[in-house]
């Protein structure tokens, strides 16, 4: 099936919906285990159904351009968020250009490309927020700064060039650039607020102005998004290629909603905005202002789309004390 979008033989309707209810009906399953398991434990397939069906039911991961998005009104069901953008978009536009690409260059191997191992947003004029594992990435990934010994900070590796690059999009080709200077805090392995702060310095272009994180409850919004970069999956399931094509690494702005707790003690918030590897370290937001509400973190088959609480990252015993005052 792949191939043959591959090969510009798209699927028909008829076939194209038979895919849909197939996604949609895994994507309830996922959904029900999300309410009612302690973990939230997902399956391959559920977690991509989870994932994916967002663009089936009105949550679409939309391109971000040099001066504003795609159209919207492109995807189905999309009309409010459509809305809501177009009413907005002051706010999301500080957002969007305030989110950046964490792109890795190995200085080692020539023909080696560059990838992009998460994303960052601005919290300061000097500073980036992001998650520990965009710096330690489990599963044999490129691990891209060495922690000091006894401490919660760390430096990056030598042997890579990492920027963070805030005009990796499908715009006009432009530089934003910023180089990573050091790690002034990254989260013990322990530590469940999976976050790392970045000591950052323009090289390239005009900074954007940065974020606030809020101070509010994350449960007094609803309806939000989030500006991430979708990074390469190695494998693609079929279904999921036909309907969706492959994820390119470039900016885009997801929508959805936050759903409800399903514990008294739930230390993280579930969003249904449509996320795959790449959107690490992007910031959840509401409409009504440009301040951070969650810092996404996990969305594979495990976990579904999670984020830590702005208020953890604020009242966190180290981390808090290294924000910026409002």
């Amino acid at each position: 099936m792949a191939s043959r979008v591959q090969e510009g033989r798209p699927i028909g309707p008829a076939e194209a919906e038979g895919i849909a209810r197939t996604i949609v009906a895994s994507a309830n399953r996922a959904l029900l285990k999300l309410d009612v398991a302690s973990n939230g434990a997902l399956n391959q397939a559920e977690a991509i159904a989870l994932e994916a069906v967002v663009h089936v039911r009105g949550r679409p991961a939309v391109r971000v351009l040099s001066e504003g998005l795609e159209d919207i009104g492109v995807y189905p069901e999309a009309g409010l968020w459509k809305l809501l953008a177009d009413e907005h978009f002051k706010n999301l536009w500080t957002v969007t250009s305030a989110t950046a690409a964490v792109r890795v260059t190995d200085r080692l191997i020539a023909n080696r490309p560059p990838w992009v191992q998460g994303t960052a947003f601005l919290i300061g004029p000097d500073l980036a927020l992001t998650n520990r594992h965009v710096l330690f990435p489990p599963d044999g990934g490129v691990r891209i700064a060495r922690r000091f010994p006894g401490t919660n900070k760390a430096r990056m590796k030598g042997d890579y060039e990492v920027l963070l690059d805030f005009a990796f999009d499908n715009g006009a080709a432009r530089q934003i650039l910023y180089r990573i200077m050091d790690v002034p805090f990254v989260a013990s392995d322990s530590d469940p607020v999976d976050a790392a702060l970045l000591r950052v310095e323009c090289v390239h272009g005009a900074g954007p102005s940065p974020l606030a994180v809020s101070r509010a409850d994350v449960f007094d919004i609803d309806r939000l998004y989030i500006v991430g970069h979708p990074g390469y999956l190695e494998s693609v399931p079929d279904d999921i290629m036909a309907v969706f094509g492959r994820p390119d690494e470039r900016k885009r702005v997801s929508f959805g909603e936050l759903m409800d707790p399903v514990a008294p003690e739930q230390t993280h918030i579930v969003h249904d905005a449509s996320t795959v590897g790449g959107y690490s370290g992007a910031a959840v937001v509401g409409f009504a202002a440009p301040d951070v509400r969650a810092l996404h973190y996990w969305g594979d088959s495990k976990s579904g789309n999670r984020a830590i609480p702005a208020d953890d990252i604020v009242n966190h015993p180290e981390l808090g004390n290294l924000l910026p005052r409002p």
